[in-house]
């Protein structure tokens, strides 16, 4: 299974946030942990990211299971 790291940048919580869900979607994986801080204060602040991520969970639909007896 191969996880990768990615980081991100942007002026809200919630641009990071959303860089983040885009590159997890693109990308067919999902972010396993998130950490965010801010840079800098004021009107010059902006946001930090790092995410982890690993590949989506696919679940076998019921039709494809196959019985082994």
């Amino acid at each position: 299974m191969r996880n990768e790291a990615a980081g991100f940048t942007g002026d809200s919580v919630e641009s990071v946030s959303a860089a983040i869900n885009r590159y997890a979607g693109q990308n067919g994986m999902e972010p396993v942990s998130v950490s965010i801080c801010q840079e800098g204060a004021g009107s010059s602040a902006y946001f930090r990211g790092i995410a982890v991520f690993t590949p989506q969970f696919e679940e076998e639909e019921e039709g494809e299971e196959e019985a082994s007896y």
